[in-house]
């Protein structure tokens, strides 16, 4: 079974970007900022994709997506055991869209394509509330990809199959050397690690392995983009990698690689 997750930057349904994902060929595209699918991609596979919401709550013109080789089930609404926090995955459902899937070569699992967007939760979504369980310490700001983590420590033992949950996340080890000191991103990863899941492009290549390339620079130089899957499903992992950045790079493709993992099915 392969998977695949990539920020497409509002690629249109006539960008090269699409051909690029049907030579990758995964049996589930967990895909961020997708502007429109084309005829070729939607005759592949089946599709469920939500407009996120602007900083203002209106709908995004993008969608978060998720693309399967099978069979789409049930939509999962994220919950943890935290009123405001349930509150705030309301509202961010589309950027955590989480559903059961059944690939036509692998095992069922659960997938949540996810988009934390650059942009924090207003502080009016938890002013006077608790935030012990969801805040980082290092951070002055509550983001989407810290809502997730109550969510899932309620939710991953509720569920017999196994999860993967990826896509941009803006999170990356390298922002807490930038001027200002830590942000909280490598505790962000270790709270992720200890629900027991595995960020399989780390655990493939032993070292963070940049998958955004900043406006004006020529390389990528951080990794926000990650692809996280429940133990069970790691120890089936085979390989893990980034896409080409030459291809996808100097074709224009995006301004992210694509994660692509393979596993025994």
């Amino acid at each position: 079974m392969r998977v695949l997750t990539w920020n497409c930057r509002r690629a249109s349904a006539r960008h090269p970007l699409w051909a690029h994902l049907l030579t990758l060929a995964p049996d589930i595209a967990l895909l961020q900022e997708v502007g429109a699918l084309p005829a070729d991609v939607l005759a592949t596979y089946s599709v469920r994709s939500e407009h996120p919401p602007t900083r203002r709550g209106t709908p995004q013109r993008f969608t978060t997506a998720l693309l399967v080789r099978g069979h789409i089930g049930t939509r999962l609404v994220l919950r943890s055991a935290i009123p405001w926090v349930d509150a705030q995955l309301a509202h961010f459902a589309p950027n955590l869209l989480a559903l059961e899937v059944q690939p036509d070569h692998g095992q069922p699992v659960v997938a949540v394509s996810t988009y934390s967007p650059a942009w924090p939760v207003t502080h009016q979504a938890y002013e006077g509330q608790d935030v012990t369980e969801v805040k980082l310490p290092e951070n002055p700001e509550i983001w989407v990809s810290d809502l997730l983590v109550p969510a899932l420590r309620s939710m991953l033992s509720q569920s017999s199959l196994p999860w993967i949950i990826a896509g941009d996340f803006n999170a990356c080890e390298t922002f807490d050397r930038w001027k200002g000191g830590l942000r909280g991103n490598a505790r962000w990863l270790g709270r992720m690690a200890d629900l027991g899941l595995v960020e399989c492009l780390r655990t493939r290549t032993g070292r963070l392995t940049p998958t955004f390339r900043r406006p004006g620079h020529e390389a990528p130089s951080c990794q926000i983009d990650h692809l996280f899957t429940s133990s069970s499903l790691a120890a089936d992992l085979c390989e893990c990698a980034t896409g080409d950045a030459r291809e996808v790079f100097e074709g224009n493709l995006s301004d992210h690689l694509p994660i692509v993992a393979t596993f025994r099915n």
